[in-house]
């Protein structure tokens, strides 16, 4: 006997050449064309199709479809172009053809349950030619049950990690593969659990710390199954339960004395919602002319001075008691009038500032007008520093010769201005007799060169350089 793997071959290679006589030889062949699987969803409709394909020289005689059951065939449905359909007593109910002709055999089978799943064959009669069958096998599918349910405790905020909830899948077949789609940072756990007629059941559970940043925030349970015809999508939305988060409106920080119809409201988010508001003074006692309306704070009055304080909300749900604290301080003036009091100090301090600046900028000018210019007489002897290079020699006065004393030349010169005063006083009388003094030897020679130098200078300013080699 030859292998398996042989025998299917060989029936490939017959139905290849079988096919290819009837592309050859076209009027003799008759093909029948049925899918090789056909996939039926429990409880729904399903239809076998069966095209026919038959040559111009053959005759369609019947057309019919059998199931294979352990015992043997068995006939379920045949058509006859002459005699009708003819469909068993078991089958009537629920089995009928579509559009019968000599081209289409296709059955449509109702109300599929686990025992229709099996393998059924189309066949075609045909003369001359004789019989021509193909075969599809029929495969039950169940189409899951799915919901999704809460998890076994609430999500309390910064609570431990819990199952928040569950997506199932319930008694499918095949298997339905089931995920979760969120942005939170949780993760999932698969189970499955085997069900009776073969299907089964999955569960995913998804597990993750609660916070109350997510609070209303959904999940999205996703199955996938071949029995559906699009992926089935879930949402749930989680409901995180928080302790009051409390926040206070109405004080601007611009309460001022006198100022009328103010009023505080705590506000409070808080899941499940807060049922208890409480308005209390923390560094004395509450202030006559308030009033508390549910969760606002009302002044019935004028503010006064002595309203300044602390105030403090307290808010209670089932979670928690929480409170907020707010310090008022009630100011003389409003802000308005503290802002335009403080717009015309800044523009008063302006003025005098420029008035100030522009005043020493004209006694500054009036003073270097009147300063007087330097007097000749206020040089005196200049002897510059090693650092600092001497004057030019067209500034200078002139040098004292070398042998001569300072205090000689700044005597002569003295003299010699007391004579010229002299002079000028008395200009118009001749001037008296001088007695002839008497000289040493040399001093002529010296007091000429005395005379000289004194000439030269103009004045008692006598230069002096000791590198020069001069006294």
């Amino acid at each position: 006997m030859l292998p398996s793997s042989q025998r299917n071959y060989l029936g490939q290679s017959k139905v290849a050449i079988y096919h290819l006589l009837c592309i050859i030889s076209g009027a003799w062949c008759s093909q029948v064309v049925v899918p090789k699987r056909v996939s039926a969803v429990l409880g729904k409709n399903v239809t076998l199709e069966c095209r026919v394909e038959v040559g111009t020289n053959l005759t369609l005689t019947q057309s019919s479809w059998e199931r294979r059951l352990p015992s043997g065939s068995v006939t379920v449905a045949v058509y006859n172009p002459e005699f009708g359909t003819s469909i068993p007593p078991e089958y009537i109910n629920r089995l009928y053809f579509r559009s019968p002709s000599s081209h289409d055999a296709t059955i449509v089978l109702e109300n599929v349950g686990f025992s229709d799943i099996g393998i059924y064959t189309c066949k075609v009669a045909t003369f001359p030619l004789g019989n021509t069958q193909a075969s599809t096998t029929v495969n039950v599918l169940v189409e899951p049950k799915v919901y999704v349910s809460a998890g076994s405790t609430a999500l309390i905020d910064g609570g431990n990690e819990t199952v928040v909830a569950i997506c199932i899948a319930e008694r499918a077949r095949p298997p339905a593969e089931v995920s979760w789609e969120s942005n939170l940072f949780g993760k999932s756990e698969v189970q499955l659990f085997d069900d009776v007629n073969g299907t089964t059941s999955t569960q995913v559970r998804y597990i993750w710390q609660p916070t109350r940043h997510v609070q209303g925030h959904e999940l999205t349970c996703v199955v996938r199954h071949p029995a559906l015809q699009s992926d089935f999508r879930i949402p749930y939305q989680l409901n995180v339960q928080f302790a009051p988060d409390i926040s206070v409106v109405g004080y601007d920080g611009d309460w001022y004395v006198g100022r009328e119809n103010v009023q505080m409201t705590c506000k409070a988010n808080a899941n499940p919602p807060a049922h208890h508001f409480r308005w209390i003074r923390l560094d004395s006692e509450m202030p006559e002319g308030v009033e508390i309306i549910n969760s606002t704070l009302l002044f019935l009055r004028p503010l006064q001075r002595n309203d300044s304080g602390v105030y403090r909300c307290e808010v209670a749900n089932d979670i928690n008691l929480r409170s907020r604290d707010v310090r008022i301080l009630i100011q003389d003036q409003s802000q308005a009038e503290r802002s335009n009091s403080i717009t015309v100090a800044g523009a008063v301090m302006g003025a005098v500032l420029a008035l100030f600046l522009i005043a020493v900028f004209i006694i500054v000018i009036l003073t270097a007008r009147k300063a007087p210019p330097a007097a000749f007489t206020d040089k005196v002897i200049d002897l510059p520093p090693t650092h600092k290079p001497p004057p030019p020699y067209s500034e200078r006065a002139p040098a004292v010769p070398l042998g001569v004393h300072a205090s000689q030349v700044a005597w002569l010169c003295q003299t010699r201005r007391g004579e010229c005063r002299l002079e000028r006083t008395d200009r118009q009388r001749p001037p008296p007799a001088r007695p002839v003094r008497p000289t040493m030897r040399g001093t002529t020679q010296q007091r000429s060169r005395l005379e000289w130098v004194c000439h030269q200078s103009g004045s008692d300013r006598v230069y002096i350089n000791h590198r020069e080699h001069y006294v």
